[in-house]
């Protein structure tokens, strides 16, 4: 399956709205976690079936639900029809290939991201599919697969740390996006490093091991420039929107994380280009050396011309050739092609061509 682009040819000829999960099949069932908090008290389990999560929650308290997996579709349709989402959210929310955005409606509010993973050990940056939909008391994340994205989020909550308890559901909504940003900008720091890591060896090495690491490096960018274009539009679009969904006290949170998804797309453009330098150079250099070895040849052609007519003429067939039967012709003749050979070195030299 492609990298860039999912695979669509399950969902061809098929109506909108249509529930069909694009992508790749991360797990084989899917988990269902609940939190419900407030200032005072926290309930947290994992539950079997959407039956479990509870239906009526104090007017103070939010509701965080967590899918893991999107290949139950039946469960995601159960999903849409308690909390009144859209068929066409709910198609985009099984669509791991859809680029970050928002969508708003009377009864809710689904961002889509993606998270950003740089592996190290293979050179490549994996991503998954997030998608959030917020309501009045509740907050709904749908994830790929189990994973400890949100992890640093429900430790703040179980240990009551900041305001997060103290907020509604907009604030963990922002929370949860600004951990996935916090992400983006880990990632693009470690790809980075590994970029500006490779200057001294593509300004030395020549060898087509080095092209190949550049060109994974930049393919990485690119993976990464596809999630952080779309994402700074999203939020953007938060920050200016009227949304009963966010609270205005709020909309400061957000834009704070349109400057960190600015900032997150100022490196990537930077390595990005840095990326091209690093290809234009190596190209450059391979050019560079071939010159060389060129301009090596050519001169040693050079010398050897003169030489070759020489030798050439002496080893005609001839009778008569002047000093031919000279004692020490050979010796001269060697003579003058050694003091040829070493004007020409000198000339060469001289010209700076050597």
């Amino acid at each position: 399956m492609a990298r860039f682009l999912k695979s669509r040819k399950i969902s061809q000829g098929t109506s909108p709205g249509s529930l069909i999960f694009i992508g790749n099949k991360k797990m084989d069932q899917s988990q269902i976690h609940v939190m419900v908090y407030n200032r005072e008290t926290l309930e947290e389990k994992q539950i079997d079936d959407i039956s479990e999560i509870p239906e009526n929650i104090p007017a103070d308290s939010v509701l965080w639900i967590n899918i893991y997996g999107l290949q139950d579709t039946l469960l995601i349709e159960k999903i849409g029809e308690k909390f009144t989402i859209p068929p066409l959210e709910l198609e985009d929310i099984l669509n791991t290939d859809q680029r970050p955005k928002i969508i708003e409606n009377e009864n809710n509010l689904t961002l889509f991201l993606k998270v950003l993973e740089y592996d190290q050990e293979n050179t490549r940056v994996n991503g998954d599919h997030i998608s959030m939909v917020l309501g009045p008391n509740y907050v709904i994340t749908f994830q790929e697969r189990v994973a400890r994205y949100f992890e640093p989020v429900r430790e703040r909550i179980r240990n009551n740390r900041g305001k997060i308890r103290k907020s509604g559901p907009d604030y963990l909504a922002y929370t949860l996006a600004d951990t996935l940003v916090d992400g983006y900008l880990q990632s693009i720091e470690n790809l980075g490093a590994a970029i500006e890591n490779m200057e001294e060896e593509v300004f030395t090495v020549t060898k087509k091991e080095v092209v190949q690491k550049i060109y994974r490096l930049k393919t990485n960018v690119s993976f990464i420039r596809k999630s952080v274009f779309p994402l700074k539009e999203t939020l953007l679009l938060i920050t200016k929107m009227d949304s009963k969904f966010i609270q205005k006290k709020n909309h400061s949170f957000f834009k704070d994380l349109l400057d960190l998804s600015t900032q997150a797309m100022e490196a990537v453009e930077i390595y990005y280009n840095m990326t091209n330098d690093y290809l234009n150079i190596y190209h450059a250099n391979v050019g560079n050396r071939t010159n060389d070895v060129m301009k090596v040849l050519t001169i040693f052609a050079s010398i050897f011309i003169p030489l070759t007519f020489i030798a050439g003429v002496y080893g005609t067939n001839f009778d008569v050739l002047p000093e031919l039967h000279f004692k020490y012709s050979y010796f001269i003749m060697l003579a003058v092609m050694l003091v040829i050979a070493l004007i020409m070195l000198l000339f060469f030299k001289r010209k700076d061509w050597l």
